[in-house]
């Protein structure tokens, strides 16, 4: 979903309904290039897009991750995964995301007339007057308000996992019916005025002559809530006045309104000074705040990046003593533990997983689980990122095992090696017979490859949920330096691969793929031949295909693999039952390989399952047809 899809939708309904006013304006008289509609176009600018973004930002890699972390520790984890709207249709999506976020918005616009200091802070939406209700008062709002607004909506809304599409559907369809309450319209929507409100019914929300509790109509989209709790109202003519009591002291201009209402505590305390002290002595704060408002967007996602990297300041010791990277918090140290509480945290393993509904849980490991396991000497942990990023931050006791180590370059770029040379590399890793080895990387596709290469050829191991990203939102440790040399344990038993018959090419692949669902997994402009990779002979995709980018099988805000339930709602349309035959390609079987992962954890047959690894690479030398 492209991330311009709203403010496009925004741009286009702001034209149409300011064309709407002009043509048929309810009230004559006022001004359609009043005072004050400059301000009002910055509250549009900043409170429709950058507010929203920032806010998004901050949610993805700061509170999300907190809330996790609480509520496993409260033992309620499950109300972030739950996701039961998840597996609906997306039709079905859409009018219940419709339904349900605007009921909750109705609860919150109460709370904000009903608090005190809510309703300081709402005032600023409030100070429309006469001559100023128009289509763009629909953002004249304080930016605490939308601050409130998403606070109190995520976690009611958090267990219903609905679909980002079906939140966009309400995003415009809401700004639609927001512009539409507040344009000089003379518009009730005759029967329907019951279900959807209007401009003739919004403009007695802004009625002067109410106050903060007595005031009507509290609806966004839908009046129904106010028929049914008897708080509507709806005469024929419109309101002798609009604005609160006390409006005449509220700044008219957006950068006053960033503060309100900071100046009310300035000495002279006064409502009289409240315009003047805010206007003169606030704006430098008002402006400062415009850039940060801006700017955060870009500097929160910096942040975000540096933290699920790691920086090379002074580095720090971990229990294991080696030398700790330079990110890690000084909590880090809450890894020791006895060699026998390790030993009984392997045996849990899969636990959370488990709980959660994944077919394999066998194949996985949480944070949680593994934190509480690192220092037993049956763990191997191979982490599969590039040596520059291995060395400035890495799991204690991690050992290097990247693609560049086991793909081949020739003949086709990509291709996993033979069983003996990845039986010699995992031994050199330290990797015995008994081992319980874990995956893991910092966002890519590339442990799912590892792992999908490491089970082909004999070896069953476990990919940490949420790899390097998920480690650090939970604050613990990360080291520096090169990998580990530790030799496999004394006495261990040797490591020796059993492989199984793995087609890795096309021709391999040709008699299955008869009747098979082909999941192309790279971009879309890949998928759509508008761009071809590096590596790629050409572009295009394999007739018949259909595209099912990789990345959606994670969360984007720590990288774990998405609830069952949503993932039965993306890959069940396109893959309708577990025996359905699948091959899933991308460039070299990598990205691909996330969604083979996804696959098997929602119970699909290994018979029906087959992840290209030759993929495009291949495929686009093949002679066509």
């Amino acid at each position: 979903m492209s991330p311009w899809l709203y403010p496009v939708a925004l741009i286009l309904i702001s034209a149409a309904v300011m064309a709407l006013e002009w043509w048929r304006p309810w009230r004559p008289a006022q001004k359609q290039l009043r005072p004050g509609i400059v301000s009002d176009l910055a509250h549009l600018v900043v409170n429709g897009h950058f507010l929203g973004v920032l806010l998004y930002t901050v949610a993805a890699n700061t509170v999300a991750p907190a809330l996790d972390v609480a509520f496993r520790g409260l033992g309620i984890s499950w109300w972030s995964y739950v996701s039961f709207a998840a597996s609906w249709p997306l039709a079905v999506q859409v009018v219940v995301a419709l339904v349900v976020v605007d009921f909750l918005q109705w609860c919150v616009h109460n709370v904000l007339h009903r608090v005190s200091f809510l309703w300081e802070i709402h005032k600023v939406h409030h100070s429309i007057r006469d001559g100023e209700m128009d289509w763009i008062v629909a953002f004249r709002f304080h930016w605490l308000e939308v601050v409130v607004y998403k606070g109190l909506l995520y976690l009611p809304l958090l267990p219903f996992g609905f679909a980002p599409e079906a939140l966009m559907f309400h995003a415009i369809f809401g700004t639609l019916i927001g512009h539409l309450n507040h344009a000089n319209l003379n518009w009730s929507y005759g029967p329907l005025r019951y279900v959807l409100n209007s401009p003739r019914m919004h403009i007695w929300h802004h009625d002067r002559d109410g106050d903060e509790r007595t005031t009507r109509n509290f609806g966004i989209i839908f009046s129904m809530w106010d028929w049914i709790f008897r708080t509507a109202k709806m005469p024929d003519a419109p309101p002798a006045h609009l604005g609160f009591d006390g409006d005449e002291h509220m700044p008219n201009h957006f950068l006053a309104h960033t503060v309100w209402p900071a100046s009310e505590a300035s000495p002279a305390g006064s409502p009289a000074t409240v315009a003047p002290v805010t206007t003169r002595r606030s704006a430098r704060t008002a402006l400062a705040f415009m850039v940060v408002v801006l700017a955060s967007p870009v500097a929160v996602s910096f942040v975000a990046g540096r933290l699920t990297t790691t920086t090379t300041t002074t580095p720090t010791t971990t229990a294991e003593g080696q030398q700790g990277a330079s990110s890690q918090p000084a909590s880090g140290a809450a890894l020791a533990h006895s060699a026998e509480e390790a030993a009984r945290a392997l045996a849990h393993f899969g636990d959370d997983a488990a709980e959660r509904g994944y077919a394999h849980p066998e194949h996985m490991v949480s944070v949680d689980e593994l934190r509480q396991a690192i220092g037993d000497d049956r763990l191997v942990l191979l982490d599969v990122r590039p040596l520059s990023r291995f060395e400035v931050g890495h799991l204690p006791g991690a050992r290097r095992l990247g693609r560049d180590l086991y793909e081949q370059t020739e003949p086709i770029k990509g291709l996993a090696i033979a069983a003996e040379g990845m039986q010699t590399l995992l031994r050199a890793q330290g990797v015995a017979g008994d081992s319980i080895v874990v995956v893991y990387g910092d966002g890519g596709p590339e442990p799912y490859r590892l792992w999908w290469q490491l089970r082909a050829q004999g070896l069953e191991s476990r990919v940490l949920d949420g790899g390097l990203v998920a480690w650090k939102r939970q604050q613990l440790p990360a080291v520096m330096g090169p990998t580990s040399t530790e030799p496999s344990r004394v006495g261990a038993p040797p490591l020796i691969l059993q492989p199984t018959t793995v087609p890795l090419t096309w021709a391999g692949l040709e008699t299955f793929a008869d009747g098979a669902v082909l999941l192309d997994t790279r971009s879309e402009d890949e998928f759509e031949g508008r761009t071809k990779h590096q590596d790629a002979a050409r572009a295009g995709r394999i007739p018949g295909a259909q595209w099912l980018p990789w990345s959606e099988v994670l969360r984007p805000a720590d990288q774990r693999l998405q609830s069952v339930a949503s993932l039965r709602a993306l890959l069940t349309p396109k893959v309708p039952t577990s025996t359905t035959k699948v091959i899933t390609y991308c460039q070299t079987g990598t990205r691909s390989s996330a969604v083979t992962f996804a696959l098997w954890q929602l119970g699909h047959s290994d018979d029906a399952l087959r992840n290209y690894n030759g993929s495009w690479a291949e495929y686009a030398t093949l002679p066509a047809g």
